[in-house]
């Protein structure tokens, strides 16, 4: 067993996957099974992080303590077909985890945008897809094998350890080590696939009836278009069908060159984009599940994402867009609008009822202070709740009044981990009352 943990990276540097959050941890340490992760807790300098593809914008993974990642632990354990369950690695990431349960006629119910993230940091976040009937990725979780701050392994679920199992399902981290997850699967499955080019208004008039009618619908909004891209998936029983590889990013790079090249001449860079949107092709494809709901994003950026109720969101979407339009000629990146079920987790963003959610991004090389002088404030008047990967200037004063049960997550925090083993000053502020 005396080699089944990496060397530790002292002294090593670490980034988020856009640069914006960096830290110092005195080590990053890297283990292979159980074993080597309880031993190394023993001694391990706090506060202990586990990250995963460093796709969260805030500082959730951050610490000048010990840094883990659990990549090497795996990826499914087991499984039972008949009740489509699997036990797989927490720290294992989406993307791999989708082909290797695939393997077994299986598939998750539904994934985000993106799927290089971990499990574990797609769960502790509240991590979503879209879909009016479909939940964040959180409400799959039956059961978790956690690693509390005194070593033990704890097995969690709704029949046992309740409190717990509660309080791991969205935690960012706070609670114990997410080591393994017993997941609620589906048959695995195609979907048809297909996205348009839409004038915003035909888009905000339809977003209502195409969310209730399709399985999963979203919409992105370029700023300065007057367009937007209907994205829609729908269940299917056809064929694969030939996929063209994706140009996205060559997309994106494509709005940041018209920002470039006529930054405040905004006639000209509408006509531009006008004209782009007139060649706009779209798609019309049948595949796997996994392989279509997930996207590439290899162009960095910024995001601060927050969730609103049904009735107002569509109207603070078009305020973010007339300030955006306004007053930040800079901003290029288009603006995601999504839909996600409600669920009864505690510390979910959709626990009291389905809720539109709303992401705005600014290129990584670009300033975004606006995000938290004008989009924020919009965000919250209208009673929005942040993503808890993304970018947000809320402390505990604020999260205790959004959340029915956030008094309870954080009395189950301080329960399991009296000492603040896993708590870094950034999780002070939110978990702590008092903290600045």
């Amino acid at each position: 067993m005396a080699n089944t943990i990496n060397k530790p990276e002292t002294g090593a540097e670490w980034s988020n996957w856009s640069g914006n959050q960096t830290a110092s941890p005195s080590a990053i340490l890297v283990p292979a099974d159980l074993h080597a992760l309880k031993t190394l807790m023993k001694t391990a300098p706090g506060p202990v992080r586990v990250v995963g593809a460093g796709h969260s914008f805030t500082p959730v993974a951050a610490t000048d303590g010990t840094l883990l990642k659990l990549d090497r632990m795996g990826l499914v354990h087991s499984v039972d077909k008949a009740k489509k369950t699997a036990w797989v690695n927490a720290g294992a990431r989406l993307k791999d985890l989708s082909p290797a349960l695939e393997a077994y006629g299986l598939a998750f119910r539904n994934l985000g945008d993106i799927n290089v993230q971990s499990l574990a940091g797609a769960i502790s976040t509240a991590t979503h897809g879209t879909g009016e009937t479909l939940s964040c990725l959180s409400a799959e979780i039956l059961s978790f094998k956690v690693l509390t701050a005194a070593g033990e392994l704890v097995t969690v679920s709704r029949d046992e350890n309740r409190d717990l199992f509660e309080a791991c399902q969205v935690s960012l981290g706070a609670i114990g080590i997410l080591v393994e997850a017993e997941v609620q699967l589906v048959d695995a499955y195609r979907l048809h696939r297909k996205t348009s080019a839409e004038p915003l208004a035909d888009l905000l008039a339809s977003a209502k009836t195409r969310w209730q009618t399709l399985r999963n619908y979203e919409f992105f909004y370029v700023p300065f278009s007057g367009y937007g891209i209907s994205i829609s998936h729908e269940l299917t029983d056809a064929p694969a069908s030939p996929r063209e590889e994706s140009d996205d990013d060559d997309a994106v790079l494509g709005l940041k060159r018209a920002r470039d090249y006529a930054p405040d001449d905004l006639a000209s860079r509408k006509q531009f984009l006008a004209g782009a949107f007139a060649e706009f092709e779209g798609e019309n494809v049948i595949g796997n599940s996994w392989e279509l709901l997930a996207s590439e994003r290899n162009v960095p950026f910024n995001e601060m994402e927050y969730h609103l109720p049904e009735g107002a969101a569509l109207d603070v979407l078009q305020e973010v867009i007339t300030y955006i339009e306004t007053e930040r000629p800079d901003v290029f990146f288009p603006i995601e609008v999504r839909k996600s079920a409600r669920d009864d987790i505690w510390l979910s963003p959709f626990n009291d009822g389905s809720r539109i959610s709303i992401a705005v991004h600014a290129y990584a090389e670009d300033e975004y202070d606006f995000f938290f002088s004008h989009i924020e404030p919009i965000f919250r008047r209208a009673g929005g709740r942040p993503h808890w990967g993304k970018l947000h200037s809320l402390t505990h004063a604020d999260l205790t009044g959004l959340y029915p049960e956030f008094d309870r997550f954080c009395q189950v925090r301080r329960e399991v981990d009296p000492d603040g083993r896993f708590l870094s000053p950034y999780l002070k502020t939110l978990f702590e009352p008092g903290t600045i």
